[in-house]
C-alpha cells in the first residue's frame, strides 16, 4: 500500500508523469491485508481524532470549560499527538516494518484532524474568531499537513483527508458563514494534491478530490450559497490540472480522454484522467447550479464558469496533448444549460429575456453577449487549428476546423431553435447576428484558403465556408420565412456532404446525420406537422419542399458511400420527409381543420408509421446502442400510429359513425376515403419493399396491413357509391352486394397477372385465394343477399370469371414450364 506508482512506471524513469491506475484488484487487496493487520491501529487513529472533535463540540466533563479552553484544549491536543507523532517518526521512521510502523502516521493525522476541527469551531460553533481569521487558521493548518505528508507513509494522507473532510458534518451546529466550508474544503484538496505531487501515490489525489467534491455537493444540496460551489469548482479543477503536473502551463501527454472512451491503447496517464476528470464533474456541477438557479445572477455565474473553463481548456491548456479534447466539457455544458432555460417553465434567464419591455427601454444583450462569447471560443479553436497545421498534425487540424466552424453557429442555432429570438429582438436585427457570425466565418475561410500547402488548407476553407453560407442561409430565411432553420440545416447537410465527396471525410458523416436528424425533429415533432397544417402556403413549401429537395440532392452525391450510415440515414430521411409532406399537403387540401376525424387520423396515423419505418429502416447502419435506441423510437411511434389507426377503425370509423358525425367529402373515387387509408397501405407496402433486412415475418405483416388498407379503401368506396356519402346508413342494397365480388374477382384476377409477370409462385398462391375467397362468399353470402336477375348475375359472372382464371392459369403454367426448359 505503501509504494509509489514511480517506482514501477517505464515513464517515471524517463522523469515523465508515471501511469497510475488507481482501482486495481492489487491495490484493493493491499488494503484489505493492511486493514486486516492494522485495524486496531486504524480504530485508535479514529478514536483519536473524534477526541479533538467532541472536545471542541460538548467540551470536557460536561462543559465545564468555557469555548476558548475547548477550543484550546482542541488546538493543544491535536499539537501534542503531531508532537508526539514527530518524536516516533524521528527514533523509529513511519514506514519501516516494525512495532512502531504506520504509528507516527496515525498520531499526525488524529492531530491534524484536531487542528482543522479547533479553528472550524473557534468561527462556525462558539464566533470566537472572524471569517477571514479563520480561514487563516485553516490555510496554517493546511500548511502543516502538506509539510507533515512529505515525509509521513500513506496512511498519515488518508486518514487526515477523511478526518478532516468530515470533521464539519461532526461538529453540527450553525454558522452565519456556512460558506467558509467550501474553501475549507478546497484547502483539503490542496494539501492532499501537493502531498501527492511529491508522494506519486497517486489514489491519494483521486481520493482528495472524490471526498472534497462529495462534501462540497453535500454542502450545495444543503442550500450553502452556490455561488461559493461554483468557485469551489473552479479551484478544484484549477489545482487538479496543475499541481500534479507541477506547471503553471500543463503540458499532459499520452492519450487523451475521448481516446480512452472510444477504446485508445494505452490509457490516458494519471494526471490527464484527474484533470480530465475534474473538468468532467465541474462542467455537471456548474449545469446543475443552473438548472437549481432562481435568479437570473446565478445562471450568468454558471455560464461564466463554464466560459472560463472553455477558455481556457482551449487557451491554457494549447500545450496539454492528452487534454487536447477536454474542450468538448464546458462546449456541451454551455449547451445543456441553454436548453434548460428553454425547458417550460422557462428558466430565469430566458424568462428575463422574453419579459415585457417598455417602449424606451433597450434591446436584452443575452443572446448577443453569450454569441459573443461563443465567437471567441470558436477564434480560440481557430488558433488551436493553426497550431496543430504548423506542426504538420492534418487529422487534429481538421477537428479544430470543425469545431471552430461548429460551436459559435450551433449556438446561434440553438438559439433560434429553442428560445426564438426574433420574437423579442425582431427578425432584422436577429439575422444581423447571423450574418455577424457568417462573416466571421468568412474571413477564417478566407486565411485558411490563403496558407500554404496543396490539399488540407483548402478542405479546412470548405469547412467554414459550410458554415458561413448555411449561416448566410438562415439570415436570408429569417426574413422571408419561419422556416429558415430548417432550410439552413439542410444547406449545411449539403455542404457538408459536397466536402466529403471532395476531400474523402467520412467523419463529416456525424454531422449529416445529426443534421438529417434534427431536420426530421423539426418537420415532425416541433414544430412539427401542426405548424405545417396551420402555416402559411410558401412557408409549409419551403421548409419541406425545401429540405427534403436538400436531403435528397446529399444523399444523391453521397453515391460513393452507398452503404455508409450517413447514406443511410439521409435515404431514410427523404424517404419519410416525403411522406409527412404529402400528408400535410393531403391534410390542407381538405379545407377542414379536423384532425379527429376518419381521414385526419388516417393522416396522422400515416405520419407516425412512416416514422417507425424511417427509424427501423436506420437498423441497416450502426449497431450496439445506437441500434437500441433506434428499436426503442420504432416502438414509440408505432404504438403512436397503432393508437390512432384504433381510433379510426373504431370510434371515428365512417361505417359505424359513434362519436361524430362522419361523412365522405369529396367527389367518388378522390374523397376522404382515400386520404383516409391509401397513404396508410402505402407506407406498409413501402415498409414491406424496404425493409429487406428485417425477418421475414415482419415484413408479411406490412403485406398483409397493405392489403388490409386497399380493401378497406375498395370496401367503403363501393358502398359510397352506392349508399351516398353517409356510410353509416344500416342494410346492404343488392346492388352494392354484387359490386363486392365484382371487386373481388377483378382483384384477383390482377394479382395473377401480377404474379405471371414477376414469376411469383406466392402472389400466385394469393390470387387463387382470393379466388376461393370470392367463391366462398358468392355461395355463402350472395345465395341468400341477392334475388333475381342479379343473383343469376352473380353466379354467371362467377361461372365466367373462374373459367377465364383456370384458363389463364394454364396458360401462365405452360409458359413458365416452357422458359424453364430452355434455360
Amino acid at each position: 500500500m505503501s509504494e509509489p506508482d514511480a517506482a514501477a512506471s517505464p515513464s517515471a524513469a524517463r522523469g515523465q508523469v508515471p501511469r497510475a491506475f488507481v482501482f486495481r484488484a492489487d491495490r484493493i487487496a493491499a488494503l484489505g491485508r493492511w486493514l486486516r493487520d492494522n485495524w486496531a491501529l486504524a480504530v485508535a487513529g479514529l478514536s483519536m481524532a473524534l477526541a479533538g472533535v467532541f472536545m471542541v463540540q460538548y467540551g470536557v466533563e460536561q462543559g465545564l470549560l468555557t469555548p476558548v479552553w475547548r477550543v484550546t484544549g482542541a488546538l493543544i491536543l491535536g499539537a501534542a499527538l503531531i508532537a508526539v507523532g514527530e518524536v516516533i517518526r524521528r527514533r523509529h521512521g513511519d514506514e519501516t516494518r516494525g512495532a512502531t510502523q504506520s504509528l507516527p502516521s496515525v498520531l499526525s493525522g488524529a492531530g491534524l484532524v484536531s487542528l482543522f476541527a479547533g479553528v472550524l469551531a473557534a468561527h462556525a460553533l462558539y464566533a470566537l474568531v472572524p471569517a477571514g481569521t479563520a480561514l487563516l487558521g485553516l490555510v496554517a493548518v493546511a500548511a502543516v499537513a502538506i509539510v507533515l505528508g512529505w515525509f509521513y507513509g500513506p496512511v498519515l494522507a488518508a486518514g487526515g483527508i477523511i478526518g478532516a473532510t468530515a470533521a464539519p458534518f461532526l461538529l453540527g451546529g450553525s454558522s452565519e458563514a456556512p460558506w467558509l466550508f467550501y474553501y475549507y474544503f478546497a484547502l483539503i484538496a490542496l494539501a492532499g494534491l501537493a502531498v501527492d505531487t511529491v508522494k506519486r501515490w497517486a489514489w491519494v489525489s483521486a481520493l482528495v478530490i472524490v471526498v472534497t467534491m462529495l462534501a462540497a455537493s453535500g454542502l450545495y444540496v444543503m442550500g450553502v450559497e452556490a455561488v461559493h460551489f461554483l468557485v469551489f469548482l473552479a479551484l478544484l479543477s484549477a489545482m487538479a490540472l496543475v499541481i500534479p503536473e507541477r506547471r503553471l502551463m500543463p503540458r499532459h501527454t499520452g492519450t487523451p480522454i475521448l481516446g480512452m472512451v472510444l477504446g485508445q491503447r494505452p490509457w490516458p496517464e494519471f494526471p490527464t484522467r484527474l484533470g480530465g476528470g475534474m473538468v468532467i464533474a465541474a462542467s455537471i456541477g456548474a449545469v446543475v447550479v443552473a438548472a437549481d438557479a432562481e435568479t437570473v445572477v446565478l445562471v450568468w455565474l454558471a455560464l461564466g464558469l463554464l466560459a472560463l473553463m472553455l477558455g481556457g481548456a482551449l487557451w491554457w491548456l494549447r500545450e496539454a496533448e492528452g487534454l487536447q479534447d477536454i474542450a468538448l466539457a464546458p462546449a456541451i455544458a454551455v449547451a445543456l444549460v441553454l436548453a434548460e432555460q428553454a425547458a417550460y417553465p422557462f428558466g430565469p434567464l430566458l424568462s428575463a429575456f422574453r419579459a415585457p419591455r417598455v417602449p424606451e427601454s433597450g434591446m436584452p444583450l443575452t443572446v448577443t453577449v453569450i454569441l459573443g462569447l461563443a465567437a471567441l471560443a470558436s477564434l480560440l479553436a481557430y488558433g488551436r487549428m493553426q497550431r496543430a497545421a504548423e506542426v504538420s498534425a492534418p487529422g487534429p487540424a481538421i477537428l479544430w476546423a470543425i469545431g471552430a466552424a461548429m460551436f459559435a453557429p450551433g449556438m446561434l442555432l440553438m438559439f433560434e431553435f429553442l428560445w426564438q429570438p426574433a420574437v423579442v429582438l425582431g427578425a432584422y436585427v436577429w439575422a444581423l447576428h447571423a450574418l455577424a457570425l457568417a462573416a466571421l466565418m468568412t474571413g477564417m475561410a478566407a486565411r485558411c484558403h490563403q496558407a500554404a500547402g496543396p490539399v488540407e488548407p483548402a478542405l479546412r476553407a470548405a469547412i467554414f465556408g459550410v458554415a458561413a453560407l448555411t449561416l448566410i442561409a438562415l439570415a436570408l430565411f429569417l426574413m422571408l420565412a419561419d422556416a429558415a432553420l430548417t432550410v439552413a440545416l439542410g444547406v449545411m447537410v449539403l455542404g457538408t456532404v459536397v466536402i466529403d465527396r471532395r476531400h474523402d471525410l467520412p467523419l463529416l458523416g456525424w454531422v449529416v446525420q445529426v443534421g438529417a436528424v434534427i431536420i426530421g425533429y423539426r418537420l415532425i415533432v416541433d414544430p412539427g406537422v401542426f405548424w405545417g397544417i396551420d402555416a402559411a402556403t410558401v412557408q409549409v413549401w419551403l421548409a419541406y419542399g425545401g429540405a427534403t429537395a436538400l436531403l435528397g440532392a446529399s444523399c444523391w452525391l453521397m453515391a460513393h458511400r452507398p452503404q455508409s450510415a450517413a447514406r443511410v440515414v439521409l435515404e431514410s430521411a427523404v424517404w419519410t420527409l416525403s411522406a409527412v409532406f404529402a400528408c400535410v399537403l393531403l391534410f390542407r387540401m381538405m379545407g377542414e381543420d379536423r384532425l379527429f376525424s376518419h381521414w385526419g387520423l388516417g393522416l396522422l396515423a400515416t405520419i407516425w408509421v412512416a416514422s417507425a419505418v424511417n427509424q427501423l429502416y436506420r437498423m441497416k447502419a450502426g449497431g450496439g446502442l445506437i441500434r437500441a435506441v433506434r428499436i426503442g423510437l420504432a416502438c414509440v411511434f408505432g404504438l403512436m400510429g397503432a393508437g390512432v389507426m384504433l381510433l379510426q377503425a373504431t370510434l371515428f370509423n365512417p361505417v359505424f359513425d359513434l362519436l361524430s358525425n362522419e361523412r365522405v367529402l369529396g367527389p367518388p373515387l378522390l374523397d376522404s376515403l382515400a386520404v383516409a387509408y391509401l397513404p396508410l397501405a402505402v407506407a406498409f407496402g413501402v415498409a414491406a419493399w424496404r425493409l429487406a433486412h428485417l425477418p421475414r415475418l415482419l415484413r408479411m405483416g406490412c403485406v398483409a396491413l397493405t392489403a388490409g388498407y386497399a380493401a378497406a379503401y375498395a370496401t367503403l368506396e363501393i358502398r359510397r357509391l352506392w349508399r351516398g356519402p353517409d356510410l353509416s346508413v344500416p342494410g346492404v342494397t343488392q346492388p352494392e352486394l354484387y359490386s363486392y365480388t365484382v371487386a373481388m374477382l377483378a382483384v384477383s384476377v390482377a394479382l395473377l397477372l401480377f404474379a405471371f409477370a414477376r414469376r411469383s409462385v406466392v402472389l400466385r398462391k394469393l390470387a387463387m385465394l382470393g379466388v376461393a375467397l370470392t367463391v366462398a362468399k358468392v355461395f355463402v353470402i350472395d345465395t341468400s343477399g341477392l334475388s333475381g336477375l342479379i343473383r343469376v348475375m352473380s353466379f354467371m359472372g362467377l361461372g365466367l370469371g373462374l373459367a377465364g382464371l383456370v384458363w389463364l392459369n394454364r396458360k401462365m403454367s405452360a409458359q413458365w414450364d416452357r422458359a424453364k426448359g430452355s434455360s
